[in-house]
């Protein structure tokens, strides 16, 4: 009877160590993030737009166009170059006529005016990078100033929406460099959110 007793206990001890090992093995595997395993993309680059919050939509203000280097890498192309589009589209006001808005480049990019489609009220900017962006930097590539929205036809309120054109051939382009609307992405100085209207 004792060795039987003894031989039950062992059993019972044998089955609690497994049952032991195996949460534990469980536990260490939940206790794992997620996003630890998904490495972050050799190239990527996000952009994002910041503004004064005395900036009120449909009056004179400028807007400073950010890209951000969330890759692993440091991102650098001399062909095909790294360039956006910023598409400026209207949200109110009088359709088909056009705003003078100035654009202004910075570390080393080029700005270029596209024109003004009437028939989708949009103006496009084109800005191509000469410099680096290094791993992590957000630097300021852009910024567009626009003159007072005021016309005779009732007051233009207007939105960005940048896509990234040139790319290094291992970025895949997303959510974060494709169809970027200001309308969800712009911040003020100190990263507060703001509606993205101009």
């Amino acid at each position: 009877m004792p060795t039987r007793s003894r031989t039950s206990f062992g059993r019972r001890a044998a089955t609690l160590l497994a049952a032991g090992a195996l949460a534990t093995g469980a536990l260490g595997a939940a206790a794992v993030p997620a996003h630890a395993a998904d490495a972050a993309p050799a190239h990527d680059l996000a952009v994002s737009y910041q503004v004064s919050a005395l900036k009120a939509p449909g009056f004179a203000g400028s807007v400073a166009i950010h890209l951000k280097n969330v890759g692993s890498d440091r991102y650098y192309a001399e062909y095909p170059l790294t360039s956006s589009v910023v598409k400026v589209k209207t949200v109110s006001g009088p359709q088909g006529v056009d705003r003078v808005i100035t654009p202004q480049s910075f570390h080393g990019a080029h700005v270029r005016d596209l024109g003004f489609d009437a028939a989708t009220s949009t103006r496009s900017f084109a800005v191509t990078l000469a410099n680096p962006v290094e791993k992590g930097e957000d630097q300021l590539v852009a910024s567009l100033s626009f003159n007072d929205g005021l016309t005779r036809e009732g007051r233009l309120v207007q939105h960005l929406v940048t896509t990234q054109t040139g790319r290094l051939a291992d970025d895949q382009g997303g959510p974060n460099d494709t169809d970027v609307d200001s309308r969800q992405h712009t911040v003020r100085d100190f990263g507060r959110r703001l509606p993205g209207t101009f």
